[in-house]
């Protein structure tokens, strides 16, 4: 009987702390006992501000590395003993790392802030090591390798060539000190206190959501609109993964989640394997795109550039709004070439409607509308976001308890609904803290060297004062910085140098930033790496160069938008009244409903391939920022589409006086 007890009470922790194939029941329960901790730590300094700035970075790294860690021994077989004795001897090692910061933390900062001892650059040394080591298994070895290279670069800069690398050198006990203590930068800098302030916050969120079923009800959404198109299961992808991936805070996790529902269903209806893929992935990339959390992007570039949150949220939700157009129609265009109708479909009919699925959860719609209240109002990001979690999981845990009729087995499943949604955003969060630390450490040494400052440079000597020539530069540079990478590790590492090279030359703070931010996030499925696109073919079980190219097309307006932001920043509304922005939208979605017919061949009826050309051209002449041309484009796309509208009408009232004589 004890063994059933205990097996029950092993599946029931394995269940709260999101471990159904744990291979490390110790590793589990410690990985629950850091996640309350570290989600009450948190709580408690947002609410009393009890700790100092440092201090509370040096806790919040702490669990995130602790965490990381028993993730890795929970994931690890008990064959590979090595490997796991490893994560443990790190994980204590980090324990007593943040115990002697936190315990020397006013001789740091007030004594030895300039002179570090011995044991100092140590425990900085170590810090960093475990550090690097955790990222590099939870992550991939880009971002650790890219940070060693900085270092290496840091300290080796005399030897280096030219005027853009060269630089002093730095000594040794300085650039360990640059890393973490006792300067608090690098993986304690400015980077790891966004972490700590509001993204974390934004991560357990998005736990909360998980835990209380909102994936479900997002899914819900997406078919109840879905069923009402003939691209159904194309179009439940575009709106559950767009709404997935503006909270969830990563494009591939993203893809991973949502497209094993939605690919299937996709190949299901005749959409081929390729295309169903890129259309996961293009629209799990988007979700990085669309207020109001934009993946946290919204919050990086707040931290970035101290634009306000308002702001940024009211700039990105035009394009956003156009890249989801562009995206609808053009998996709408290829159903109806396909000869594809889903609307009659039983799979997508049995769904629960929208009304009755909001009914059902309604203090999800609360709890968001709340956030979204909150930080448009001024409050602080972190502090929005804290609210917002603790109303969600209260007002979950209140519906369970009085559907259950308030008995003991209610009561049990609240709190273990409670403890679950703590734990999924202490593992979400503790990743992003870890890959974020490192790009820290990165940064430092590239600002500290001056080299960032020089890239700048040597890009507006590049483009010789030209803007268009500039922007061309920084797009293949920020392409390239961000194969393979986290949308948040991209961003950072391209708005180092990239932004401030087109602020130069007059561009806006704030569009320049989305500039960047827009192409850093779509590397995601830029070929050839295109790790979301990877990850939907693996799914789909389909070609990755053909996923990758599909998904390049669907994802046009991603690339064809940011140049907007710089040559008509009307659009973000950072330039002109309001008319002027609606008016730039107006003509984007012309533009790119044209760009959509010629691609696909097809607007009511199918098109030629002369008129395709000619649509293609007139699309492109329409975002042209001269009058003249914008006017002339704007009116060959009206005659060929009234001209294709007529055929259709012709084709239809054909076939209506066809089936009447027979």
């Amino acid at each position: 009987m004890s063994d059933q007890l205990e097996s029950s009470l092993r599946g029931r922790i394995a269940a709260i702390a999101a471990a159904d194939n744990s291979r490390s029941f110790p590793a589990t329960l410690m990985l629950l006992i850091a996640a309350v901790v570290m989600v009450s730590v948190h709580i408690f300094q947002l609410l009393n501000f009890s700790l100092t700035s440092g201090e509370f970075r040096n806790l919040h790294l702490a669990f995130a590395v602790i965490i990381g860690f028993l993730a890795l021994i929970e994931g690890t077989s008990l064959e590979k003993k090595a490997l796991r004795i490893l994560f443990w001897a790190l994980a204590l090692l980090t324990v007593l790392l943040a115990i002697y910061i936190h315990v020397e933390y006013r001789a740091l900062t007030e004594v030895r802030s300039f002179m570090p001892n011995s044991s100092d650059l140590a425990v900085a040394a170590l810090l960093l090591m475990t550090t690097l080591i955790l990222s590099g298994f939870q992550w991939g070895w880009t971002i650790p390798t890219m940070a060693v290279i900085g270092l290496a670069y840091g300290y080796w800069g005399e030897y280096m060539p030219g005027d853009i690398f060269f630089h002093a050198g730095i000594a040794p006990g300085r650039l360990i000190g640059y890393t973490s203590i006792p300067y608090f930068q690098g993986l304690l800098g400015g980077l790891t206190s966004l972490s700590a302030n509001t993204i974390f916050m934004f991560m357990m969120f998005g736990g909360a959501l998980k835990a209380t079923g909102a994936i479900d009800f997002i899914v819900r959404i997406g078919f109840s609109v879905g069923r009402r198109s003939k691209a159904g299961p194309a179009l439940v992808a575009v709106i559950s993964s767009g709404l997935m991936g503006t909270v969830s805070g990563s494009t591939v996790a993203n893809v991973a989640s949502t497209g094993a529902l939605t690919i299937p269903l996709m190949k299901r209806y005749g959409f081929k394997p390729e295309f169903a893929a890129a259309v996961e992935a293009v629209s799990s990339t988007g979700g990085q795109l669309m207020p109001p959390v934009m993946g946290l992007a919204a919050f990086l570039i707040v931290g970035m550039t101290g634009v306000s949150y308002n702001s940024v949220m009211l700039a990105a939700i035009a394009p956003a709004l156009i890249y989801y157009a562009f995206l609808m129609l053009a998996v709408h265009l290829r159903a109806s070439n396909m000869g594809l109708d889903a609307r009659t479909s039983p799979e997508l009919e049995q769904t629960t409607s929208l009304k009755e699925a909001t009914l059902q959860q309604w203090h999800l719609v609360v709890a968001i509308f709340v956030l979204v209240y909150l930080l448009v109002t001024g409050i602080p990001a972190g502090t929005s976001a804290l609210a917002a979690v603790l109303l969600l999981l209260g007002l979950d845990a209140v519906i369970t308890v009085i559907r259950g009729r308030a008995s003991k087995p209610a009561f049990m499943k609240a709190i273990s609904r409670l403890l679950n949604g703590f734990v999924e955003g202490a593992r979400a969060g503790a990743m992003v803290a870890t890959v974020i630390a490192v790009i820290g450490v990165l940064i430092e040494v590239l600002t500290v060297t001056g080299f960032a400052q020089k890239l700048s440079f040597a890009m507006l000597d590049l483009s010789d004062g030209s803007l268009f020539t500039l922007s061309i530069v920084v797009a293949a540079s920020c392409l390239v910085f961000g194969l393979g990478l986290p949308t948040s590790a991209s961003y950072f590492i391209v708005a180092l140098f990239g932004a401030p090279a087109l602020i130069d030359l007059g561009v806006p703070l704030l569009a320049a930033h989305l500039f960047v931010f827009y192409f850093a996030n779509l590397s995601a499925v830029t070929p050839p790496v295109a790790v979301a696109a990877l990850v939907g073919a693996n799914i789909a079980k389909a070609n990755f160069w053909g996923t990758s190219f599909s998904a390049v097309r669907l994802a046009l307006p991603g690339f064809l938008l940011p140049f907007l932001f710089l040559f008509e920043p009307e659009i973000l509304g950072l330039a002109g009244g309001i008319g002027d922005q609606f008016l730039a939208i107006a003509q984007v979605l012309i533009a790119t409903a044209a760009l959509n017919f010629a691609l696909e061949g097809r607007i009511f009826e199918r098109v030629s391939i002369l008129e395709r050309l000619i649509l293609a051209l007139a699309a492109l002449g329409l975002l042209y920022w001269d009058p003249w041309v914008e006017n002339i484009s704007l009116s060959i796309i009206l005659v060929i589409s009234i001209w294709n509208w007529s055929l259709n009408k012709r084709a239809r009232r054909n076939l209506d006086d066809g089936t009447k004589t027979k």
